[in-house]
Parts: C-alpha cells; sequence; structure tokens
C-alpha cells in the first residue's frame, strides 16, 4: 500500500478522545468464568475466553459515539490452538528423542515468522470493526520477509546496533499496512529518533541499577542471616535490579508508543499519543504490587487501569469530516497464524 501524504493542520479540525466505560469489577466477573471454565475444560473454553475478552473491551471503547465490534469466531481459535498444540507436542517429543531436530524447527520457525506475522495482524484486523466498517492488514508475507528476515540479518552483521532502527521499521510496517475499509493508515517512524530511546533508557538502566545493586549487595555480606536465609544473599540484590528494569521499560513503552503514534496519519486525520513515563511506570509498579498483595485476584483490576490510561493519552485529530468507505475485497482469514503466534509467544503489539 503506498503511503499516504500527511495534511498540515487547517482551521475546522477536531480532535476525539475514546471514552473507555470498562470498570475492573465488570472484567473481574469475566475474568474469573473464563478462568473457571478453561481449567474445567482443560483449555478448550480458552478459545471462548478469548472471544469475550475481545469483546467485553472493544464494546467498552467509545469513539466519536461508536463503539468497536470483534467478529473473531471461538470455533476457528479453537481449531488453530489445536493445531499450534499438535505442532509444539511434536517439536517437544521430537527433541527429546533427537535433540539435533531443534535446530531443524527453529530454522522452519524462523522462515515461517513472517507468515505469522501477516496471519494473525490480518485475522485480528478483519475481525474487529468500527461503525459497521471492518479494519483490514494489506501487508504481503513477501513484504514481511523483508522486514522480519532481511532487516533482521543486518541487526546481526552489526552485532546489534541496528537492532533499533530494526525495530521501526518492523512497527512502521505493521502500522502502516492497516486499513479502515479502504482508508489506509501511513507511518513515519524515524530510527534516529528511536536510537535516541534506545540509548537513553540503557544509560538509565545503568544510573539506577549500578548504585542499588551494588549497595544492597554490600549490605547483605555485612548483615549477618541465619543459615536458613542465606538465599537472601542472592534474591534480595535482584530486587532494586528489577524495579530499574521495570522503570526503563516503561519510559521505553512510552517514549516509543509516542514516537509510534505521534508519526501515523490517515486520510484526513492524524494520531496523538502522550503517555508519560512516570506515570506508566507508577501504574506498573501499582499493578505489579496489587496483584501480589491480592494472589491474582486484582489482575482485571491492574488491566482495566492500564488500559484506561493509555486511551485516556490517545487522541485521533479530524480535518474536516473524511469518509471511510467499506472494502468489499476483505477475504476471511483463519486463526492458525495467530493461534501459533500465540502459543509461541510471538509478541506482535503495537
Amino acid at each position: 500500500m503506498s503511503a499516504i501524504p500527511a495534511k498540515a493542520p487547517v482551521s475546522g479540525q477536531r480532535t476525539i478522545r475514546p471514552v473507555f466505560t470498562a470498570s475492573g469489577a465488570e472484567y473481574f466477573r469475566i475474568w474469573i468464568v473464563n478462568l473457571l471454565f478453561t481449567l474445567i475444560t482443560f483449555g478448550i473454553y480458552s478459545a471462548w475466553a478469548k472471544v469475550r475478552k475481545k469483546r467485553y473491551f472493544y464494546g467498552s471503547t467509545k469513539f466519536d459515539g461508536s463503539t468497536f465490534d470483534y467478529f473473531g469466531s471461538p470455533r476457528a481459535i479453537l481449531n488453530g490452538r489445536i493445531v499450534a498444540f499438535v505442532i509444539f507436542a511434536v517439536y517437544a517429543i521430537a527433541g527429546d528423542l533427537l535433540p539435533q531436530s531443534q535446530f531443524a524447527f527453529w530454522a522452519v520457525g524462523g522462515l515461517a515468522l513472517p507468515w505469522l506475522v501477516v496471519r494473525t495482524l490480518a485475522f485480528n484486523a478483519r475481525n474487529s470493526a468500527w461503525r459497521g466498517l471492518r479494519f483490514d492488514f494489506t501487508g504481503t508475507t513477501r513484504q514481511a520477509v523483508t522486514v522480519y528476515i532481511g532487516y533482521s540479518l543486518i541487526v546481526l552483521l552489526t552485532l546489534g546496533l541496528a537492532y533499533p532502527w530494526l525495530v521501526a521499521r518492523q512497527k512502521a510496517f505493521v502500522l502502516s499496512h492497516h486499513a479502515l475499509g479502504k482508508s489506509g493508515f501511513g507511518c513515519e517512524l524515524p530510527a534516529r529518533a528511536l536510537y535516541g530511546v534506545y540509548i537513553r533508557a540503557g544509560l538509565l538502566l545503568m544510573v539506577l541499577a549500578v548504585p542499588s545493586v551494588a549497595l544492597t549487595g554490600f549490605a547483605m555480606v555485612k548483615l549477618q542471616l541465619p543459615e536458613q536465609l542465606a538465599w537472601l544473599r542472592v534474591i534480595l540484590p535482584l530486587v532494586p535490579f528489577y524495579a530499574a528494569y521495570a522503570v526503563v521499560y516503561a519510559y521505553s513503552q512510552a517514549r516509543t508508543h509516542n514516537l509510534l503514534w505521534n508519526g501515523a496519519y490517515g486520510p484526513g486525520l492524524r494520531f496523538s499519543s502522550t503517555l508519560s513515563a512516570v506515570r506508566l511506570a507508577g501504574i506498573y509498579f501499582g499493578n505489579v504490587i496489587a496483584a501480589a498483595c491480592s494472589v491474582g485476584l486484582l489482575i482485571p483490576w491492574a488491566v482495566v487501569r492500564t488500559m484506561r490510561y493509555r486511551l485516556e493519552q490517545f487522541a485521533v485529530v479530524l480535518d474536516g469530516e473524511p469518509v471511510h468507505e467499506a472494502s468489499p475485497a476483505l477475504a476471511r482469514v483463519g486463526a492458525t497464524g495467530q493461534e501459533l503466534g500465540d502459543f509461541f509467544n510471538l509478541d506482535l503489539g503495537l
């Protein structure tokens, strides 16, 4: 899809922000039922649970007076998960019987990655809609081969120095090949800005982690602990490191997310994101503490809390009243690629 040139703001534009009506109590009821039925059915109900969750959050997100719809079929998702489970079982059994076969699986998996990416994004997009218009993903496997395999080779050849450039290319590929009906989106994500985010994140990690880990380790050496608590000498120095990593992770997430959406546009519209790294880090810490203290029962509250903040900082600036047309060329996409990606922890989120 050819990129759509961004338009300069003119008079008559208006800014629209999503309205998120989900609540932790409502989602808890859905979450606990999904968890219970998934355990009772040995995972079979997880496909229906996934659809219920998506439909709840889509229906709880209102944009310009209309909510989103999700049309994914639980049966299609279940079939995809069965295929993914069989492939994983073959991989695990073959790995035990013939360890050398793991290299062949990894090679095949690497070559299949572009196909998985395209199938996952197309399935999610074409089963999502707003005001009766379905979204679409128009990227092809050939294009994904260049972005996910060809560009990854450049990262290897540069000993990782090109990694921020790779991330920028992959995120721009995903967003710029999405569309609402026939209206395609574009994205300009400069690699130079992403390099700045990664460099600052690395420096921040060193500033936060090195002194705190060193001080904690020194205190553990000096502290006289009973033999049964000697394990604390190893565990406690890791706590400030993971705390520092959480701060750095929130910083990189916020800055990257803002760069991506502030560089995104469509016909007669552009996007805006103003996530705060400090605020996001505070939310992450609060979520972890709440989930730990409640033995996981506050996970739904944490999910809703995080989504609400992200949507509160997101906006679409409209130039006039753009008209979007439905695309008659949308084809159905099976869920196998998506479930394979989920099964092997393939993260394609923006």
